[in-house]
């Protein structure tokens, strides 16, 4: 899934507001200074030109750029863009006292005043909040992982125009050039980026490591272009093709611009910046309520846990996440400490087709001995309780409240490249598969079906009805074993 680029105005909606609180800061600051000594009292019409000064400002934004390329801005571009801004608003503001005939009644001190301090109080807050913003995007985890497919001659000029802005959501991961790694050896490319030779060796790279999005700058025919971009749409990567040959299978594109290069951008599925802020805000209100209810649970769960089978209360496990980006998952621990060692002697009596593991009646679960569904480890899973440690996992935005299930290390590395898919977007707490049944479906095939089905056709609603079937799911204690 990727994330679309709002509108300049929409992008950059935190330094909006944070102009206009800075401006407004700024003109009742100017009239205090004004009026030292003397009762303040704030004039009807004053109050009126605060609320006019933010109508002004929005509307200044509908008819300049003045945000535009905010973050790669240094100190000297930044003051002159914040004057010019803060300058044609209180020149508007000004308009408007005099359309109104009232300019007589403002005074020429609490004008000027405010107009410097806003200017000031713009720049130094734009500065401070763009520290915060670089920092947010330059962070390793925060950056997607890009591959670029290209030539020899071409490397240079086009990673040249991807890494020109010093602030980038994405890095270049890997370069990968059709030949093969014999035919280069005569012509050893030096670069600080990996250079993958040979189409077995690009499959085999894009399966085992983090890969978000793919820029394709060149291809010997259309046909090839085209066999490419099937295989890393259906692995749920975002293509990127430069303006040459255009395949005819790109669903949701569009032209966008990546540094200083033109690309048609391509991906299974597309959402805008807004649809996945409602989502993640949803995510971390969840979370903090989901905590919340794994407090409680542990005052409980927890004695029962130590009784039973003396060890750690939680269970930590390495799980692969988006594009393969490991990270640890948490649960109450429903099983004895030997589990994954026993597991190896168990799996030939693994129920499910594929890459998952299920077994009626694991005798790994603490207290399964006691018979078929009479264990505590029985009631944890069937109840779904081991599941709320994973609220951690969530608020810290390594997990969804909705998405894929995240599968380990292990099953990770036996994936075929279409099963990939399932990791395109960010795994989640519950899913469409889980609330399809899961306790019947004995084929990994079928997971990965109901996956890709729930990320091709991804929006804000679906997310709430398979939140609510999971609500119901849990409650009716289905499909958990």
């Amino acid at each position: 899934m990727y994330r679309k680029k709002n509108s300049e105005w929409l992008k950059h909606l935190d330094f909006e507001l944070l102009d206009i609180i800075c401006m407004e800061i700024a003109f009742m600051l100017a009239y205090v200074l004004r009026h030292v000594g003397h009762e303040y009292y704030f004039p009807r019409m004053y109050m009126r030109l605060c609320i006019v000064l933010g109508v002004i400002d929005i509307a200044v934004l509908f008819f300049t750029n003045n945000y535009k390329g905010i973050i790669q801005r240094n100190k000297w571009q930044e003051i002159i863009a914040t004057a010019k801004h803060i300058t044609i608003v209180q020149v508007l503001l000004l308009i408007y006292e005099y359309m109104t005939q009232e300019a007589y009644l403002l005074s020429r001190t609490v004008f000027l005043v405010s107009w410097g301090c806003a200017i000031v109080l713009c720049f130094f807050s734009r500065c401070a909040w763009k520290k915060v913003i670089r920092r947010r995007v330059m962070a390793e985890k925060n950056q997607s992982s890009m591959l670029l497919i290209t030539t020899e001659d071409r490397i240079v000029e086009l990673t040249a125009k991807l890494r020109h802005k010093d602030y980038r959501d994405y890095k270049i991961s890997a370069i990968y050039i059709e030949r093969e790694l014999a035919d280069a050896k005569d012509n050893i490319i030096e670069t600080d980026i990996p250079i993958i030779y040979g189409k077995n060796s690009l499959l085999e790279y894009v399966r085992q490591n983090v890969v978000d999005d793919v820029f394709i700058d060149v291809c010997n025919s259309k046909e090839q272009l085209t066999e490419l971009s099937d295989i890393f749409l259906q692995m749920g990567i975002v293509v990127h093709i430069g303006m040459g040959y255009l395949p005819d299978n790109l669903p949701n594109a569009f032209i966008e611009k990546m540094g200083e290069a033109d690309a048609i951008t391509a991906s299974i599925n597309t959402a805008t910046g807004w649809q996945l802020s409602i989502k993640r805000i949803t995510d971390i209100i969840g979370a903090i309520v989901g905590l919340m209810i794994t407090a409680i649970a542990f005052i409980f769960v927890a004695p029962a846990i130590k009784i039973a089978s003396p060890g750690p209360v939680f269970f930590k496990q390495k799980r692969v996440g988006k594009n393969g980006r490991v990270f640890y998952i948490y649960k109450f621990r429903s099983m004895y400490m030997d589990a994954e060692e026993r597991k190896k002697d168990l799996m030939k009596k693994n129920e499910m087709q594929g890459l998952m593991f299920k077994m009626e009646n694991d005798p790994r679960i603490i207290g399964s001995e006691k018979g078929p569904g009479k264990g505590i480890g029985n009631f944890i899973r069937e109840t779904s309780i081991d599941e709320l440690p994973q609220f951690w996992n969530i608020l810290k935005g390594d997990m969804s409240l909705i998405g894929t299930r995240p599968p380990t290390v292990n099953e990770y590395e036996q994936y075929d490249l279409h099963h990939k898919i399932r990791l395109s977007m960010k795994p989640g707490l519950t899913g469409m598969w889980q609330v399809s049944g899961r306790s019947d479906i004995t084929d990994f095939e079928e997971v990965v079906r109901l996956d890709t089905e729930y990320i091709e056709n991804w929006s804000i609603g679906m997310d709430i009805r398979i939140l609510f079937k999971t609500i119901q799911v849990v409650l009716c204690k289905k499909g958990s074993k």
